[in-house]
């Protein structure tokens, strides 16, 4: 009996020198310092785990004493580790603070596909830029946006618009498009909220295209861009691929944002605000922007008034000017007896048949510019499950003195017979008493005939000074979209309506 009890001495006396101890563990967050409740925090040797209350504590009761490493996860933050020694027959406390981290989802396309998937295992190739990418851009406008998209060809935006189309200046600067793998623009289907954007009322050699400067940045949640033919899912405008702005629908809070672009001479300044919150039972977006830009006359860059170089070289110049010049006796385009004397006194360059004419200081590189873009959405469910999107849209650019040469030449170049001068035309007559009234005078023998003579030139050109104009234009879009699923003849289903 003896030998038995001093075995059973000796077995017991490891337990009772360590023992067990209790552990009181505070979850906060590191940066404000406020309690995180539903942490997980577990001991793996010691097989425990426990999920801290409310006020972001748990505590261990039983755990063996000495040196224990503790887990801490929580979604949102970063896992923590903590070893922390636990005295027997004593609670020790400690605090766990946890480091915000972002929770890294796959991204889920809505382009090229009837059906929802990530972009990653779709069989077409899609580009999502989201805002943060953006932000690492210096947050574009989407006219710079697709300029530095590799899928992106010829975009127009930002420039005298008469130089990109065949209609002289029916395209207002502000707008811009988008041109996947140079197809052309018309060939690129553009959608805002996977719904159809409307065309703008101009062409464009091709075809017609969509704004896509009247899209407000600031309410822009990522951009979707498939980089090949979609006409199989979306029809023929999609031939050269798919661009598509989704907004952002869920955001909640207030936001401003402010940034002006400095250049020598000019400048862009561009201010947003947006805001989302509940509405009723629904969710609503405002959002509103101003973009406002400077003229850059061409007069500021000395490399755009070159002289003329001839050899076909224009460089801005152009073969009819003022003064102009006059054909004797029969309407022969392109050819003149008669210059008129004044032309390099005017700044005009004479040559051969013609007095040239420069018209590049009369061209803005950038024209003075102020773009309002207002936009709003509202999402939310009805009782039986059907969700519904409603969404407006209001862009305004007003470009106050676009800037253009004194004059185009107001006859068909071909034929110059409608510009007759006849003998007894006052100016004709005024000329000749000048350069051809006596004997020996520059133009005495073409004065004294008495046949017509053919004008071959502009009104105003050389003389200047040159025309300011009022240019602008406007887009208003309406759309609404209810879907819901739900269960026919037994199988699931799904609908989805829009109207834009």
């Amino acid at each position: 009996m003896a030998v038995l009890a001093a075995a059973a001495l000796v077995w017991a006396v490891p337990a009772l020198v360590q023992g067990t101890g209790g552990l009181s563990v505070t979850v906060v967050d590191d940066a404000s310092g406020q309690a995180l409740p539903a942490a997980l925090v577990y001991i793996e040797a010691a097989h425990l785990g426990e999920f801290a209350d409310e006020e972001g504590r748990l505590t261990f009761d039983e755990v063996p004493a000495g040196e224990q490493e503790l887990r801490v996860e929580l979604i949102g933050y970063s896992e923590a580790t903590v070893t922390v020694t636990v005295k027997a027959g004593e609670t020790t406390e400690v605090e766990v603070r946890l480091e915000r981290s972002a929770i890294m989802l796959e991204a889920t396309a809505v382009t090229g596909t009837a059906i929802k998937d990530s972009h990653i295992s779709s069989t077409y190739a899609v580009a999502v830029t989201g805002r943060d990418e953006m932000a690492e851009q210096g947050s574009p406008q989407a006219v710079d946006f697709f300029k530095n998209l590799s899928a992106s060809h010829g975009v127009i935006g930002e420039r005298s618009s008469w130089y990109n189309a065949n209609q002289a200046a029916t395209l207002s600067e502000s707008i811009a498009n988008v041109n996947l793998r140079g197809l052309g623009a018309s060939r690129t289907l553009v959608l805002i909220n996977s719904r159809r954007q409307t065309y703008v009322p101009a062409r464009l050699i091709g075809g017609r295209f969509v704004d896509v400067n009247a899209i407000p940045s600031i309410a822009l949640d990522r951009v979707e861009v498939l980089k090949e033919g979609a006409a199989a899912i979306y029809g023929s405008d999609a031939v050269a691929g798919v661009a598509n702005f989704l907004t952002r629908s869920d955001f909640t809070g207030f936001e401003v944002s402010a940034a002006h672009e400095y250049l020598a001479g000019a400048g862009d300044s561009d201010v947003g605000a947006i805001w989302g919150g509940q509405l009723g039972g629904a969710h609503a977006v405002v959002a509103a922007e101003w973009r406002g830009r400077s003229e850059l006359p061409s007069t500021e860059r000395d490399y755009l008034l070159q002289p003329w170089h001839g050899g076909g070289q224009r460089l801005g110049w152009s073969s009819l000017g003022n003064p102009g010049t006059f054909a004797v006796g029969a309407p022969a385009p392109w050819t003149a007896a008669i210059h008129a004397p004044d032309c390099e006194a005017f700044g005009g360059y004479r040559e051969s048949w013609t007095c040239r004419f420069r018209y590049q200081q009369y061209e803005n590189l950038v024209e003075e510019m102020s773009h309002l873009r207002l936009f709003t959405e509202v999402n939310g469910s009805l009782a039986d499950g059907t969700e519904y999107h409603v969404e407006g849209l209001l862009a305004r650019a007003d470009i106050p003195n676009w800037y253009t040469t004194p004059s185009y030449p107001p006859f068909p170049l071909t034929d110059t017979s409608i510009m007759e001068v006849a003998p007894d035309h006052p100016g004709r007559q005024a000329f000749c008493e000048e350069y051809g009234a006596a004997d020996g005078d520059l133009y005495h023998a073409e004065c004294q005939a008495g046949e017509n003579w053919y004008f071959n030139g502009r009104p105003f050109g050389n003389s200047g000074p040159g025309r300011l104009l009022g240019r602008d234009s406007s887009t208003l879009r309406l759309a609404a979209s209810a879907n819901r699923d739900l269960s026919l003849g037994g199988r699931e289903t799904h609908f989805d309506l829009g109207l834009s």
